[in-house]
């Protein structure tokens, strides 16, 4: 067995085993790795265990220069899950030892594990600080058995929006949900994701692997979500809903609705994304609609101790999108 750095002529086997793989995920997908050069204007640095004609494990990993050096990331952007998928132990070993190889020649890598693969307690990565996220996850089916899962509190919202005629549609359209996203992130001073990247969703995925879901209050738009498909699993990726509109209870009812389609279609699993444990707020919202939980690391290694004299605003600058350091641990 050996280490294989991705290239055009392994895209069939690394398909393949990410298809028959356990913990697979979009973020492991080629479409997403495209998706990701093409904004980031980053590199990648995917690693594959190979044996005999067929691959055994992956690695994806990303790298971003700037001012102080390389920053790598497994895997950028908005929580995406890197993390070691492989079908043996041997595999995993080899891909994590060459891992922990390379870690030393960037100024701060991370690695993000992944939520639905528990091989981490074997051998950890190279790391100075860990970084907890929460992961919510709801369980997919009919409308029954979603009613039965929600709390009753996400059930009176959605019976809400029905009375107030919210009717659900899908759109290509892209503006509504990147200007309300933009505004519904600044309000909370959050930082949001640039239109450039869902203008480049249409280029680099087939329509069948999203849709973005919008809910009209007459004919006003007054929520919409951008969903992606991979597998057995819908991402729920980026929500977004008019503040004047909110007591509607529009994105409830647009939950729901695709919840239930995405069922109709074979997907089992619905992916709510990672929170911080003091967002209260997206945390309880979440957890109304029947999601479970599961708790998965960032790990993180600065060899560069510069970092960690920066700023919050100076290592945003020079390392967009990527993950360097919590914040809490610069001086």
């Amino acid at each position: 067995m050996q280490i294989l750095e991705l290239d055009s002529k392994l895209h069939m086997l690394y398909n393949e085993f990410l298809n028959k793989s356990s913990g697979n995920m979009l973020y492991y997908s080629l479409p997403y790795k495209k998706l990701l050069e093409d904004f980031l204007k980053c590199g990648s640095y995917y690693l594959v265990a190979y044996d005999r004609g067929k691959v055994c494990g992956i690695l994806p990993l990303m790298y971003c220069k700037g001012k102080y050096g390389e920053v790598l990331n497994s895997l950028p952007f908005y929580g995406s899950h890197g993390g070691i998928l492989a079908d043996n132990d041997d595999a995993y070993y080899l891909l994590m030892d060459g891992y922990n190889n390379i870690v030393k020649n960037y100024v701060s890598a991370n690695y993000i594990s992944n939520p639905l693969v528990n091989n981490c307690h074997i051998k950890k990565p190279i790391y100075d600080f860990i970084d907890i996220r929460l992961g919510q996850w709801t369980f997919l089916g009919d409308q029954k058995k979603l009613m039965e899962s929600f709390d009753a509190s996400a059930i009176r919202n959605i019976y809400k929006a029905q009375r107030n005629n919210i009717k659900i549609v899908k759109t290509n359209n892209i503006d509504f949900l990147y200007q309300t996203h933009r505004d519904n992130m600044k309000q909370i001073n959050g930082i949001h994701k640039e239109k450039e990247f869902f203008e480049k969703i249409s280029k680099n995925f087939m329509n069948k692997n999203y849709e973005i879901y919008m809910a009209l209050y007459g004919e006003t738009p007054i929520s919409a979500l951008l969903l992606f498909y991979f597998g057995e699993i819908v991402e729920y990726y980026t929500p977004a809903t008019l503040f004047e509109y909110r007591t509607l209870q529009g994105l409830p009812l647009l939950i729901f609705n695709a919840m239930k389609e995405a069922y109709n279609k074979g997907y089992k699993m619905w992916n709510w994304g990672g929170t911080w444990k003091q967002q209260e707020g997206v945390y309880r919202f979440k957890k109304k609609f029947g999601a479970i939980e599961k708790e998965y690391e960032y790990y993180i290694k600065i060899n560069n101790k510069e970092i960690l004299n920066l700023s919050k605003e100076e290592l945003l600058r020079e390392y967009p999108y990527f993950y360097v350091i919590p914040f809490e641990r610069l001086k």
